[in-house]
């Protein structure tokens, strides 16, 4: 065989390689990049970081459960039963509201039957910039629409050894594809004593909360909740939100009257002014647990100073459900109240003994 005739022998052949490889990752598409799951193949839901926008895109459903880690226990299943829907859940670890948002939206415009969202909205993150997002780089070429791009998912070594084939070997098996809740964190390092091992309590201050630094704070506050929160609200009027804020434990509490009460007082103002936002929209239906003294002060309902059980987001959904622990304009002042003169005058140090 002559050099030309090598040549192009080999071109066909590498053309063909390539053209294989990357057919089988369409086919396969663990990412969901370009259509819905197939019937019969064994797909893992684990890696949220990449899988949510496929999710959000290319699955069958009506409703969404949205938010950070504190949404990581909550089946869909339990919630499919209570509300008569048909949920997904979009999960996203250590993000702040940018990302979440961005991801409601995506998914609203994708879906028309969208009609349900169960949001937990951090109040951590009421002070994080409206721009700010948990990780320092994104597989944007999942994210955006443009085509070239997509040679990182379909040439992607990775991709190939740690989803492509690790599928087609679990469908050979026979081994089902992952359901939501399949991945949901365990409760194995749940309780008391697992909570106060990893807790490290701050040391004692008192600080003051100046008025300059507590005016940028709920600046950056509203300009992220404007943008990346209320904007979608006010954009899907005929979507129905149930908005809750995590429940955390305690021991977070014991975090801000470490700092100081002003502190901790200062964070209660930053709520009110989110629940006055929030009631503002017909479509939104607000929850918050914090008036809640058994469930935030029982550190056995948790696996560290913030995460709750799986039992704790069970009960959050039938809470929703039935309209228990909800604010409205009648009697968020009270809530307001009751957290107030609860979190300032307890006695920190007996979580300790």
């Amino acid at each position: 065989m002559n050099r030309k005739k090598w040549a192009v022998s080999f071109i066909v052949l590498y053309v063909a390689v390539m053209l294989f490889i990357g057919a089988v990752v369409v086919i396969v598409d663990p990412y969901f990049h370009y259509h819905a799951p197939i019937k019969g193949l064994s797909y893992s839901l684990e890696d949220v970081f990449y899988v949510n926008d496929g999710v959000s895109k290319h699955f069958k459903y009506n409703a969404v459960i949205t938010g950070t880690s504190m949404t990581r226990d909550f089946k869909t299943r339990e919630a499919d039963k209570l509300f008569d829907k048909e949920f997904v859940r979009l999960t996203y670890h250590g993000e702040g509201f940018k990302r979440i948002g961005n991801s409601l939206a995506t998914a609203i415009d994708a879906n028309e039957n969208l009609d349900l969202v169960i949001w937990g909205v951090d109040t951590m993150w009421l002070i994080a910039d409206e721009n700010w997002e948990g990780y320092e780089e994104y597989p944007e070429y999942l994210f955006d629409d443009i085509w070239w791009n997509d040679t990182n998912y379909l040439y992607n070594k990775e991709i190939w050894w740690n989803d492509v084939i690790p599928e087609i070997i679990r469908t050979m098996k026979k081994e089902p594809a992952d359901r939501f809740d399949d991945y949901t964190a365990t409760n194995n390092s749940m309780g008391r004593e697992n909570v106060l091992k990893q807790y490290e309590r701050p040391a004692k201050g008192e600080k003051e909360a100046g008025q300059t630094e507590t005016a940028d704070l709920f600046n950056t506050m509203k300009e992220s909740l404007d943008e990346n929160v209320l904007s979608v609200i006010e954009d899907n009027q005929n979507v129905t939100f149930y908005i809750f804020f995590p429940p955390y434990s305690i021991c977070w509490w014991d975090s801000l009257n470490q700092s100081g009460e002003d502190v901790l007082m200062r964070r209660i103002d930053m709520e009110q002014y989110v629940i006055e936002q929030m009631l503002r929209y017909d479509n939104v239906r607000l929850f918050s647990f914090f008036n809640n003294h058994e469930l935030i002060c029982n550190l056995n309902n948790y696996v560290d100073e913030a995460h709750y059980t799986g039992n704790i987001s069970s009960q959050i959904l039938i809470w929703m459900k039935e309209g228990e622990h909800e604010l409205t304009e009648e009697n968020y002042r009270n809530y307001l109240k009751d957290i107030r003169d609860f979190y300032s005058s307890y006695d920190y140090e007996s979580i300790f003994k």
